[in-house]
């Protein structure tokens, strides 16, 4: 026992980094019931576990800039907003946002359910009696670790500003204008224009929900561009080794460093013209950095500390198109350039109260260097009071809007979801072969499990999803383990 025991560990503390994937867990049947209610909101119900209160909301500018490469010639249009969103619902008390439509009389549902939790068509299964079609669940994990993920600014010395405004000189709702950068190997995954810019305008939905919390001001981010950077060189890859397999198998690598280098300076010089208080580049490749001639892959995202309406004002992120893998992500990097350090680091921006606070890393906040932590999905005051202190250096142009529509955003956090562990293994290692998992051994955290690959003779630590059972009677909660 004693050996089996040091073998989960050895292994467990090795695997890193974001492992997301998605399988045909369950299949379910959604259908779209009547409106009820004195807010007239639609029911989607899931199963006979889950149904969603739907109500429409935004984060998705009148006029949405739409952008491609021809060579290196850009090429814009502009689409209207509420065509986008139109299809686009929010369940205010379950953090859930979905894109509800119709295709040959069939209801198509996809987005997310909860923080991991997912749905998606499968047309090939056809319908049921009354016209709703097959849709899958399926589970992502969260991102496991961010300590290498932001960057000190070193060619202008934006720490020398100082904190101009007073909290009653700032709006009580500060609108982030953003704009996302999807290369060739993430955009390729999706058919058509209109999905791609569907999944933008959900993901964003997704983060603002985080940011719900935040005050004096309140951040909420609207999406004002959406650029396809297919057939454009602000990215470098190589194939590698895939580190968590054996010798032989490999993958493909986006340069980290370098590729966020290269957006500041194309969006800094116009060759990638977008107006937007941030940029954000998304891949479908894994991350990684050389250094030496060593390639270094554990990493999911990147951003410029206090980069937000600056030369800095760009982040990155991994992704698994159609998984929404990368909300927990943004929440991260977006928070670094809101001037945000890590929980633990000494702050860069602050208010008064906070200068000299540093708040514990161990206490797993949304900006700890280890994600999945006992709060996740919580703000350290830490992380808020760098916030507060931030917003006081902007310029006025960074809280002007190119549009002037009232966006509105208001998510909770969703109870769990419906799955054993055995089919999260199976859904979080997809490429893995058959999974069995250990969680009953006092060495694992908190509402975790360990799975194990029968194939590679590999054992990696996964988390709970919240409402998953962690033992008789108990239910996992913000990765608390508590009575249900």
């Amino acid at each position: 026992m004693l050996g089996l025991l040091a073998f989960l560990f050895i292994f467990v503390t090795i695997a890193e980094g974001l492992l997301s994937g998605q399988s045909a867990e369950y299949i379910v049947y959604p259908r779209l019931l009547e409106a009820r209610g004195i807010n007239g909101e639609k029911i989607l119900h899931i199963n006979h576990q889950l149904s969603l209160r739907l109500e429409k909301s935004s984060a998705i500018a009148e006029k949405l800039v739409v952008s491609s490469f021809n060579g290196a010639e850009q090429v814009d249009s502009i689409v209207d907003g509420k065509e986008v969103e139109k299809n686009i619902y929010h369940d205010k008390n379950k953090m859930a946002a979905v894109s509800v439509s119709e295709q040959n009389g069939t209801l198509q549902v996809t987005g997310a359910l909860g923080r991991t939790l997912r749905i998606a068509p499968l047309p090939l299964l056809g319908q049921c009696e009354a016209g709703c079609g097959a849709h899958k669940i399926f589970e992502i994990e969260e991102p496991e670790e961010y300590k290498t993920d932001y960057i000190v600014p070193m060619k202008q010395n934006i720490f020398e500003k100082r904190q101009t405004r007073l909290a009653a000189e700032l709006p009580s709702v500060f609108l982030v204008e953003v704009a996302m950068v999807f290369d060739q190997y993430h955009r390729e995954h999706f058919k058509t224009k209109e999905s791609l810019l569907q999944y933008a305008a959900v993901t964003v939905q997704l983060v603002n929900m985080r940011y719900n919390v935040t005050s004096d001001p309140k951040v909420q981010f609207v999406l004002v561009a959406v650029i396809d950077l297919t057939g454009n060189t602000i990215t470098r890859t190589l194939v590698a080794q895939d580190e968590l397999k054996p010798p032989g198998y490999t993958k493909r690598y986006t340069l980290s460093g370098e590729a966020l280098a290269n957006l500041a300076q194309a969006v800094h010089w116009g060759l990638i013209n977008v107006t937007a208080d941030l940029v954000t580049l998304v891949t479908s490749t894994d991350l990684a950095d050389v250094r030496r001639g060593t390639l270094f892959p554990r990493v999911i995202g990147a951003a410029y500390i206090g980069g937000l309406c600056n030369y800095y004002r760009v982040a990155e992120t991994e992704d698994m198109p159609h998984t929404y893998s990368m909300v927990g992500i943004l929440v991260h990097e977006w928070g670094h350039s809101l001037g945000m350090v890590h929980d633990g680091d000494r702050a860069r921006y602050s208010t008064p109260a906070y200068k000299h606070v540093v708040c514990d890393p161990r206490e797993g906040y949304i900006m700890a260097p280890v994600a999945n932590g006992a709060r996740n999905g919580q703000w350290s005051k830490c992380s808020l009071a760098h916030l507060q202190g931030f917003v006081r250096t902007l310029d006025n142009a960074c809280f002007d809007l190119t549009s002037q529509k009232n966006y509105t955003i208001n998510m909770t956090d969703l109870p769990g979801a419906n799955m054993t562990k055995k089919q999260l293994c199976h859904d979080t290692f997809p490429d893995f072969g058959p999974m069995t998992f250990y969680d009953n051994t006092s060495m694992l955290p908190e509402c975790t499990t360990v799975c194990c690959s029968q194939f590679f003779r590999r054992c990696m630590q996964t988390v709970l999803t919240d409402g998953m059972e962690c033992k008789h009677g108990h239910h996992c909660v913000k990765h608390r383990c508590v009575k249900k």
